[in-house]
């Protein structure tokens, strides 16, 4: 059966609107208010179940499923479950779903949820298969990394990440969705925004100190914070050094990502300031697919600045590739993955090319890779990593992802991001700073948060930033009644 769009009925305790979208988007089924193909999502006994009704006559009703609680995130399994059920059935059989029905960019969080309601480590991967439907490997998987970065960083109170955004590059990829905007070349436009990176700095410090709260991990992300002067970029790092590297902080990393912004004095400045992470991405290790990209450096610019970090003194650098990109075959992305292996980067973050809507190239034919050769090419990563002695530590997923797969982070021992897990975990605080940065305060509960998210247009950041700062405040006014 051929249906491209569906209209949504529903009669359940809660609107779920967005996760029956999700389900559906992954049978190339969107929402359509006038569709003449109608989606219900009936309310039956202790669960639900899905009736895809067409226009032609045609009804189809899913197996029930029953809520194991009467809480929302049951019904949204349970609809999700009827949904994927009800469609499988009728337009595509034998869909292959790598993770289930999870749909969300953090599936550690529900695994972390899961074992802090009591659930063991040995009953949580059969869980996950059973009520969520995860493939075996990947419940393993889920299960292998929570429990590791429950070790690395327990959930505690007051221990804070601190993001600082920068949202210049020299260019901008093909394939980036980030909301970063081209470095001006004028040293004054650089220092003007520094100013304010400092404004807002200062009102994080004032938090941190009314709150007792306590630092363990800063990130310079971006963008490519590397794309600024020598002179700014020297700037932005003793800012962040003399304002933010409090007693207690174990890792200050730099995403140095761009070989073609990185330099020798850039590197002296990261290392006389206590930088100790460092992230030098070259995504690919083929000029052909850097120059169809948008990328302005060679594969040998890379290895020059890769070469030059391993000189220096800074302890641990990561390596980032992406599976998928345009033009790229399997044997391209297999050659890249051994030369990283070659050099032995302490982490190795294989990423599958995600393309967002904000993507230039969203909506081409972006990547000749099937989903098959996608989840190989995945499984090459980690045995790539593997033999490199690292262990997979986080990992994250996004919409619009080749294959439905995942973005995975690999580390040696003692070199795991802890701001990696802060991030994406979201068991602890994390400070925002600088545009499109976020803000998230865990609630009490462990599950729920609150969140600000800085404006990513800069001059509107610029523009309301004691504003921001003061919103940024309130997130915290609650937690200390």
């Amino acid at each position: 059966m051929m249906i491209s769009d569906y209209r949504l009925e529903q009669n359940l305790p809660y609107d779920l609107t967005r996760p029956v979208a999700e389900m559906a988007a992954f049978f190339d089924i969107l929402p359509q208010s006038d569709s003449a193909d109608v989606l219900k999502i009936v309310q039956e006994a202790d669960g639900c179940v899905a009736i895809l009704q067409t226009e032609d006559g045609t009804r189809r009703v899913s197996r029930p499923f029953t809520i194991l609680q009467d809480v929302r995130g049951e019904w949204v399994r349970c609809a999700k479950l009827a949904v994927l059920d009800v469609l499988g059935q009728t337009v595509r059989r034998g869909l292959v779903m790598p993770w289930g029905i999870l749909t969300g960019v953090r599936p550690g969080k529900l695994a972390h949820k899961l074992l802090d309601s009591g659930l063991s480590c040995d009953e949580l991967p059969q869980y996950l298969e059973r009520h969520y439907l995860l493939p075996h490997g990947q419940a393993q998987l889920l299960t292998e990394i929570c429990l590791r970065q429950r070790q690395l960083l327990p959930a505690a109170e007051k221990q804070v990440g601190i993001y600082i955004g920068i949202p210049f590059c020299p260019t901008r990829c093909s394939y980036c969705s980030f909301p970063s905007g081209i470095v001006p070349l004028e040293e004054e436009l650089q220092q003007k925004f520094l100013n304010f990176i400092e404004q807002d700095m200062l009102t994080v410090v004032q938090l941190l100190s009314m709150y007792s709260l306590n630092v363990t991990a800063v990130y310079i992300g971006g963008g490519t914070p590397t794309s600024l002067s020598e002179t700014a970029f020297a700037r932005l790092i003793a800012l962040t050094a003399r304002h933010l590297l409090l007693p207690g902080v174990r890792e200050f990393t730099v995403e140095a990502g761009r070989p073609d912004c990185f330099s020798a004095e850039k590197l002296k400045v990261m290392e006389a300031c206590g930088v100790n992470r460092i992230s030098v991405n070259p995504q690919t290790l083929h000029d052909k697919t850097l120059k169809a990209i948008g990328r302005s450096h060679t594969v040998q610019d890379f290895y020059r600045s890769y070469d030059l970090v391993r000189h220096s003194g800074i302890k641990t650098v990561n390596t980032d590739l992406i599976i998928g990109l345009p033009g790229e075959t399997a044997d391209d992305v297999r050659a890249s993955l051994d030369g990283i292996r070659a050099l032995a980067p302490d982490n190795l973050t294989v990423h599958t090319l995600t393309l967002k809507k904000s993507a230039p190239i969203f909506g081409a034919q972006f990547s000749s890779l099937t989903a098959e050769d996608a989840e190989a090419l995945v499984a090459y990563g980690s045995e790539t990593a593997a033999a490199m002695g690292m262990l997979p530590y986080y990992l994250y997923r996004q919409h619009y992802m080749l294959g439905n797969l995942a973005n995975i982070g690999y580390a040696a021992s003692g070199s795991a991001s802890l701001y990696n897990i802060q991030m994406m975990e979201e068991r602890h605080v994390v400070l925002g700073i600088g545009p499109a940065s976020a803000t998230k305060v865990p609630q009490a509960d462990g599950h729920h948060l609150k969140k600000l998210n800085m404006p990513k247009d800069i001059g509107t950041y610029t523009g309301n930033l004691p504003q921001l700062a003061h919103k940024r405040s309130l997130l915290f006014a609650d937690e200390e009644e």
